[in-house]
Formats: structure tokens, sequence, C-alpha cells
């Protein structure tokens, strides 16, 4: 009795891991297509979808191509990769839904295993046409004409939240032109320059939408804590003050104030600001910390 129960313990264990590997490739998948939908990409059409395997055995990974080229897969490459294993990557032009794509993924897992190669690594996609990008500038801006300022909006809006920081860009700079939230449009357009690195434009975007909006909380926010991680610590201050100024209950403003002024020298200010912090949110870990560090200076 004890086994069967054993038996069946390790079956119900076995469902659950299958269970969370599909939610996970469903998850990824999701994702994916709702970033490629956003960004004007019919994905009811034939797209390049390639695939990836890993082993240390090279022939394991030569029987499991040979069988992938046998179903009309082209290979792509089969060589050493930067991991000290062997990388199979195979593509195939084909046409997917998201519940075929993750039956895709199940029928490929399964190949690699009866192969016994280690690793099914998932999938890519590009262009049928591999030639051409899968989403190119000029097409982008194009699809942007058709739409209303409602529309327009709401897509560049989508586009940040999925961090979509390029087309995020492109939609957010034809808000601007078009007068569309005009604060809003420069505050998340600031926040996608800096999401891909370019941190002197998002903060003149950020800048920008302050003097649109002097009560913007988030933008004056974000301001101090970009001058704060760029070491112009005065900066920093004077936009966690206007940050404090909107909303001076917020605990994480004025521990923002109090680091800059330790940085700057100005430690009575700093203890103060570390304090009322603590007296608003007890729990700031950070405020408690710099605290504890200029109580030792003393």
């Amino acid at each position: 009795m004890k086994k069967i129960f054993y038996l069946i313990a390790i079956f119900i264990n076995f469902i659950s891991c299958i269970n969370a590997q599909d939610n996970k490739r469903m998850a990824n998948i999701n994702s994916i297509f709702d970033k490629m939908e956003l960004q004007g990409v019919d994905t009811r059409k034939p797209l390049l979808f390639g695939y990836f395997f890993y082993d240390k055995d090279k022939s394991k990974l030569e029987s499991l191509k040979n069988e992938l080229l046998n179903d009309n897969y082209q290979l792509v490459r089969l060589e050493m990769s930067e991991k000290n294993e062997f990388a199979l990557h195979v593509e195939k032009v084909e046409i997917h839904t998201r519940s075929s794509l993750l039956e895709r993924e199940n029928q490929l897992e399964k190949l690699s295993k009866k192969f016994k190669v280690e690793t099914y690594d998932g999938w890519d996609v590009g262009n049928a046409d591999s030639t051409i990008p899968l989403i190119s500038k000029s097409d982008f801006e194009k699809s942007l004409e058709t739409k209303t300022d409602e529309e327009l909006y709401k897509l560049a809006s989508e586009l940040y939240d999925n961090e979509t920081n390029d087309k995020a860009i492109i939609a957010f700079n034809k808000c601007i032109e078009k007068n569309i939230k005009l604060d809003t449009s420069n505050y998340k357009l600031g926040v996608s320059y800096i999401g891909l690195g370019q941190i002197k434009i998002g903060v003149t975007k950020l800048e920008q939408a302050v003097r649109l909006n002097p009560n913007y909380f988030k933008a004056c926010f974000n301001l101090g804590a970009i001058y704060y991680d760029n070491q112009q610590y005065q900066k920093s201050v004077y936009y966690y003050q206007k940050a404090a100024k909107i909303n001076p209950k917020d605990d994480k403003v004025l521990y923002g104030i109090a680091a800059s002024q330790f940085v700057l020298g100005q430690f009575k200010d700093s203890e103060t600001n570390c304090k009322m912090a603590l007296k608003l949110n007890p729990n700031n870990t950070n405020a408690s910390s710099l605290l504890d560090d200029m109580n030792k200076k003393k």
C-alpha cells in the first residue's frame, strides 16, 4: 500500500512539473506575441521560427539534426558555443497560434529526449524572408499614421508598459508632435530613452514633463533618483525636494533627500530627513541604515 501511495505521489509531482513548464512557456509565448502584435506584426501569417538545442556530445545533436532536416527544418548552425557545449539551431517557416507554438515546443522537447539531447532551449522568430526585418522602423511609423489620437496614445502606453522602448520612443514622439497628453508623453518618452541607456536625452524629457506639469510627482522623484545615480547630488536634492512638496508623506522621497545631503556633507539635514522618513515608515531599511552610519561617525 505504501508503495502505491509513493508511486501516486511521484506521478502527481511529475504532472505538476509538466504544468509548471507549460505555464512558463506559455507566459513567454504570450509576452513575445503581445509585443509583436503591438508593433503591427501580423502573427497569423507565415513567420520564420528558430529552435535551439544544446549538448556536450555533438553526435547526439547530429542525430537530432538529421531527424529535423527530414521534417523540412533548415540547419542554421551546429557548432561549439560560448558555454563550451555544442549548439544546434534550426529554423522553419510556419504559421503558429500561441497554443500551437506551445505544442511545437513540447514536441521538440520530447524529440530532444528521444535523442538524449541535454537541453531544448526555446525559440525565436523573424520575418519569413530573413533578409527583411520583422518590424522595420519605416513600416512601424507608417502604421502610426492610420491611428486616431486615442489609439496612438493607447498603443504608445502599451509599448511603454511592455518595455518595448525603441517603439515606445517613436510612438510618444508622434504623440508629442500631435500635442497628445504632453506632460505624460514626455515623461514616458524620457523613461523609454533611459531604458535604452540614453540618459541625457531621457533626463531632458523628464525635465520637460516637470515644466509642463510642476506637480508631476513621478517625474520629480525619478529625476532625483537619476541625478543621484549620476553623482549630481545638488540636482538630486532639488528634484527630491520638489517631489516632497507634492507628497510630503512619502518616506522614500525623504530618504532620497537624506542620501544626497549625506554625500554633500550636510549631515544635520540628512539626519533630520532620515528621522522624518522613519517616522512615516519605521520599516524603511535604507533610512535606518543611513542613520546608523551617521551615528557611528559621531
